[in-house]
């Protein structure tokens, strides 16, 4: 009796087990290998929906006119939709949506739309768009990250041909450092249509698409770090809801002119986000939005890609030169725009950008310092700490000359407008804020840390020569 008993116990466990195994291995199959839960199943219905969201936009033709934002827009936003889907069923890309893709984006030879839109590898790199005219300033970027603040992830350098960058400049930048790569963004794009060569910050939206790395922390040559990036996706919370960290410009206004008017004529009737909605731009008419020296993307996020294919037609050759840079500066709101005008969901860094540079003794109080240079500041995620500026370590490089800047105090940006500096423009890049207190780099002990970057600085040139004269 105690046997048949104990024998019935026994089946039971079994069975249970059996029953946690077989839920354990469907859930299991239902999550993507970065981790991240697959909403529902495939089936009929999804499919279904899928299947219709193409029709609709296989029966529409992409926007011929290169001021059709909004329209760009929309349709963007519904393929990010059917990416979304497609993602969130786990079903692979169909072939109809890649001759979407292609119709839609004409100049973009992407091989595998699957590897791109899929993005489940957890890889993270830095991408610099150089050109031989800049390779000093990249060189700077590149020691300063490697040999100060420890900065150990891979590098690419995105290019547009021999012609941007020579073999010299290119064989000189893969000897830099270890973990150096070339992406020759002419293997991935229609140069006619991308129009590169004339293109001064065109080709960063296609760098970032190209790119290999699925968390793509995008940097313009000049940009200096105070502390290492390698951890700005871990530190910001709402990169992991949106997928996109984006950076504040100086918050001044120009008399007599809006670029908020522009955004609300592409808007019509749609509302602004709440992102938009609540920012200074809109809320007091800001002059600028974003400062896209550091833009970061976790392109596993299925509404990225999408957007950055937006961003990327913004910057092709027509479109910008009929309609983007008729009313912006390069690409620099294009990130944003994109993700607004297709439903996407972004997230900005609170505070607007600050100057850093030395003090200018003749002006001020006691309580307010004032700062010119041609140096764009901007806080790391606590607020508190200088994260990165713009304008590189020369002392302007809108001018000629090698000199070094000199960089020991800093006036930042706050999140509200009565807490900005007062703005002045003075030419070739250079900037005035004052009327708040400067903060010496010494209070937040990155003195240190910019003292090592200088002595890297001093080093490049002869590197670089050194490297360039033994190829």
């Amino acid at each position: 009796m105690q046997y048949n008993s104990f024998m019935r116990y026994r089946a039971k466990l079994i069975a249970l087990g059996i029953v946690l195994l077989s839920l354990s291995l469907f859930l299991f199959s239902r999550l993507r290998d970065d981790g991240v839960r697959l909403l529902h199943p495939a089936d009929g219905a999804s499919s279904r929906a899928i299947d219709a969201a193409i029709n609709e936009l296989e029966r529409n033709l992409p926007p011929s006119d290169a001021s059709e934002f909004a329209q760009k827009g929309d349709r963007i936003a519904k393929l990010a939709d059917i990416v979304t889907l497609l993602r969130d069923h786990g079903i692979p890309i169909p072939e109809r949506f890649n001759s979407l893709v292609q119709r839609e984006f004409p100049w973009w030879t992407a091989s595998n739309l699957e590897t791109v839109f899929a993005q489940s590898t957890r890889n993270i790199g830095i991408v610099i768009c150089v050109g031989s005219k800049n390779i000093l300033t990249t060189g700077h970027l590149i020691l300063s990250l490697r040999n100060v603040l420890g900065y150990k992830l891979p590098i690419q350098i995105a290019y547009a041909g021999d012609d941007d960058l020579s073999n010299k400049d290119q064989a000189a930048l893969l000897n830099l450092s270890s973990e150096i790569e070339l992406l020759n963004l002419l293997h991935h794009f229609n140069q006619s249509v991308a129009g590169f060569q004339d293109g001064k910050y065109a080709m960063k939206p296609f760098a970032a698409i190209a790119s290999r790395f699925r968390m793509t922390i995008l940097v313009d040559a000049d940009v200096v770090f105070l502390k290492n990036p390698d951890t700005i996706f871990q530190e910001h919370d709402s990169v992991a809801t949106s997928g996109a960290l984006f950076y504040h410009d100086r918050a001044y206004k120009m008399e007599g002119k809006s670029r908020k008017a522009w955004v609300q004529s592409l808007l019509g009737k749609t509302p602004p986000s709440s992102t938009l909605q609540n920012s200074l731009f809109w809320k007091e008419d800001l002059w600028q939005e974003m400062e896209s020296g550091v833009v970061a993307f976790d392109k596993a996020h299925p509404r990225i890609v999408p957007s950055l294919l937006f961003s990327a037609w913004m910057n092709t050759k027509d479109v910008r030169e009929h309609e983007t840079y008729v009313h912006m500066l390069g690409d620099k709101e294009t990130y944003w725009l994109a993700t607004e005008l297709s439903k996407t969901f972004y997230y900005f860094q609170p505070e607007y950008a600050g100057l850093i540079g030395t003090v200018d003794s003749t002006a001020g109080t006691s309580l307010t310092s004032k700062i010119c240079s041609a140096h764009i500041l901007h806080m790391d995620h606590t607020g508190d700490t200088p994260f990165w500026f713009n304008g590189g370590l020369l002392l302007n490089k809108a001018l000629d000359g090698t000199e070094l800047a000199t960089l020991t105090h800093f006036i930042t940006g706050g999140t509200t407008m009565s807490d900005q500096p007062a703005w002045r423009y003075d030419g070739n890049e250079y900037w005035c804020a004052e009327g708040k207190p400067a903060i010496a780099l010494t209070e937040r002990k990155t003195d240190v840390v910019l003292g090592k970057i200088m002595q890297q600085a001093r080093k490049v040139e002869e590197v670089l020569a050194s490297e360039k004269g033994a190829t």
